[in-house]
Formats: structure tokens, C-alpha cells, sequence
């Protein structure tokens, strides 16, 4: 009996795995096809023609055209703030791997930044995006620098800032940069992030 229940819970472990990896499969193709024909262009068929899949594999992981592209903005919102919650002593120590994951999830990226910020349906999740990045930044520039100065605005307003900054960066340089170059591109992305937060934080320069 123990042999017939390893043996059954195997074959489902090896199941969900492979729904997992297709899956994963599907929203990186539904991603480029999203970017190829736009957020609200895009149709079903154009997506499983991409992904080289039947219509009806699509339903059968998603219920809705909505729900996948849902399901791609989430997977990289996801994506985004699990790197960005990686445990580091410095959080210049996340920025490689940040860049890593908009090298690999590209069109998924320009998605999220370039159609569903300006998107009513879809908007939410660069909301969820930039209000947990805020919260984070706003904690890290306290622990380093202590409480602010005098600012032109409030912390969350910076903290938004940096946060479109650097993602903005990021999506520039995947797309028009040199990645022989990518660690030069961080030098400066700490450099710029590092003076803007001191000048707005009112702190004094090293």
C-alpha cells in the first residue's frame, strides 16, 4: 500500500509540476503576444497562435482573455518584489538580479509599465507594484540615513520616485542598452538613486 501511495503521489507531484512549467510556458508567450498587439488589441486566438497552443489549452489554465493577461501582470509584479525582497546586507546587492529578471521577462515588463500604467482595467498592479516598493524604500532610506530634513515633499513622493526611476531605468537599458555594459549601467543606477534620496532627504553628502 505505501508503494501503490508513493508511487500515486509521484506521478501528481510530477503532474502539478508540469502544469506549473507549462503554465509559466504560456504566460511568457501570452507576455510577448501582449506586447507585440497591445493590452486591449491583443485577442485569444493571437495569443495561442503564439504560443503555438489550441484555443483551448488557454482556457483550460485561464478562464478569461482578462484573467491571462491578469495573470501576466501578477506573475511579474510578483517577480519584481520577490527579487526586491531577496536578503541582502546592502540593497545595491538586489539590483543585478533585478536587471537579470528584466533581461529575461522583457516583454512582460514593457507590459506592465508601458500599457497597464495608463490602463483603468489593469492599472492595479503597478499600484500594488509601487505602493509595496514605496513602503520598503521608505523603511531602507530611514535605516541608512534617519529621519528626513526638510523636504520639498513627503517621503512616500520620493519613495515613488526612485521606485519609477529605477524601473523605468531598467526598461531602457533592456531595450536600448548594451548588456556587455550592464555592469557600468548599475554604477550609475546607484550613483543617481544614492544622490537623489540624499538631496531630497536634505542629509549631507559623503
Amino acid at each position: 500500500m505505501a508503494i501503490t501511495d508513493g508511487m500515486t503521489s509521484s506521478y501528481a507531484d510530477m503532474l502539478d509540476e508540469h502544469r506549473a512549467n507549462r503554465r509559466a510556458l504560456l504566460l511568457v508567450k501570452a507576455a510577448e503576444a501582449i506586447d507585440t498587439h497591445g493590452l486591449r488589441s491583443v485577442t485569444i486566438d493571437a495569443i495561442a497562435d503564439h504560443a503555438g497552443v489550441a484555443k483551448v489549452v488557454l482556457y483550460r489554465y485561464f478562464r478569461s482573455k482578462d484573467a491571462l493577461i491578469d495573470a501576466v501582470l501578477a506573475d511579474m509584479v510578483d517577480a519584481l518584489l520577490g527579487v526586491d525582497d531577496m536578503p541582502a546586507q546592502w540593497w545595491t546587492e538586489r539590483l543585478p538580479h533585478t536587471l537579470a529578471l528584466a533581461h529575461e521577462k522583457r516583454a512582460a515588463l514593457r507590459v506592465l509599465l508601458r500599457q497597464a500604467s495608463y490602463d483603468p482595467r489593469f492599472g492595479k498592479h503597478v499600484k500594488r507594484l509601487h505602493a509595496v516598493l514605496a513602503e520598503r524604500t521608505i523603511g531602507r532610506i530611514r535605516e541608512a540615513l534617519g529621519e528626513p530634513g526638510a523636504m520639498p515633499g513627503d517621503a512616500s513622493m520620493l519613495a515613488q520616485m526612485i521606485s519609477n526611476f529605477l524601473l523605468d531605468a531598467y526598461l531602457l537599458w533592456v531595450d536600448r542598452g548594451d548588456p556587455a555594459k550592464d555592469a557600468e549601467f548599475l554604477e550609475w543606477l546607484v550613483a543617481s538613486v544614492r544622490f537623489m534620496t540624499r538631496q531630497w532627504w536634505n542629509a549631507p553628502a559623503d
